[in-house]
């Protein structure tokens, strides 16, 4: 079976080995590098060879035009990460909510007690979006970004789709901090000045997952904030793409942090 992750400028992404060591069968997993002005002069047949795909930045959106149908929380979701291919019928789904999900409950006491601030408002912001709401929370702040009208956009989703309250400013109290941007990563390491204000108390969840730790993740740190990173959140959204494009026919009981242990020397170290 054939797999490949499709996105642009992504050569750092860990998928590949990630899907290889969860997979109970043997795989070929890829990278496809293409660009959104490329990507527009393909049609699906361009992608007869593949199984499915995991699709991330920037096509997370763009791509579900190539779906002849969605499930019905990508389409909630308005985003698509992970593409089932067959007979060359593709079906979008989204598992970055799923993988947002596990690693909140896992990794975050009392998450419920902080007021979640969203940072962004691409295609991985929605899944998290959606997942606050399934975690319980009702309602968020979304900061930062100057293209109004899809910061705008965003927040109507938030609003009717997802039936979240939005705040318009931040509270005084504990924040969870969602970063959904690939400011402080690899890609975009300078940090404006008021990207984030941390206080103390609150929780920075960087999606970013290289250099590791990240920038923004060795900001927060010298002010004594907590931090995560997205490599398990990549970990587990892998786990259930996989559970869909091999139809549960095999359990997959994956120890993320024993597969974070085997990959960290893969990681940039900042």
């Amino acid at each position: 079976m054939k797999f490949a992750l499709l996105g642009h400028q992504i050569a750092y992404s860990l998928s590949p080995v990630i899907h290889e060591m969860i997979s109970p069968i043997e795989l070929k997993y890829e990278i496809i590098d293409i660009s959104p002005d490329e990507l527009h002069k393909k049609t699906p047949d361009s992608f007869l060879d593949y199984s499915g795909l995991n699709i991330t930045i920037p096509h997370k959106q763009s791509i579900i035009p190539y779906c002849h149908t969605l499930d019905p929380v990508a389409k909630k979701i308005g985003a698509v990460n992970t593409v089932e291919i067959r007979e060359g019928i593709w079906k979008g789904y989204n598992t970055d909510y799923l993988g947002f999900i596990r690693t909140v409950k896992d990794n975050i006491s009392n998450f419920l007690s902080y007021h979640p601030v969203i940072v962004g408002y691409g295609g991985v912001a929605k899944a998290v979006a959606f997942g606050l709401g399934k975690l319980g929370f009702t309602a968020i702040t979304v900061h930062g970004g100057k293209l109004k009208e899809e910061r705008d956009e965003f927040i109507d989703i938030l609003r009717t789709s997802l039936n979240v309250n939005v705040f318009d400013l931040i509270p005084e109290i504990p924040r969870l901090w969602i970063n959904c941007t690939p400011v402080g990563g690899v890609k975009i390491p300078g940090i404006p000045k008021d990207f984030i204000s941390f206080d103390e108390g609150d929780y920075l969840y960087d999606m970013n997952y290289s250099p590791f730790p990240t920038f923004l993740e060795k900001k927060a740190k010298q002010l004594n904030i907590p931090t995560m990173n997205g490599i398990k959140m990549l970990i587990c959204q892998a786990i259930e793409t996989q559970k869909i494009w091999m139809k549960n026919e095999v359990h997959l009981d994956v120890d993320v942090n024993s597969i974070i242990n085997s990959i960290a020397h893969l990681i940039t170290v900042s």
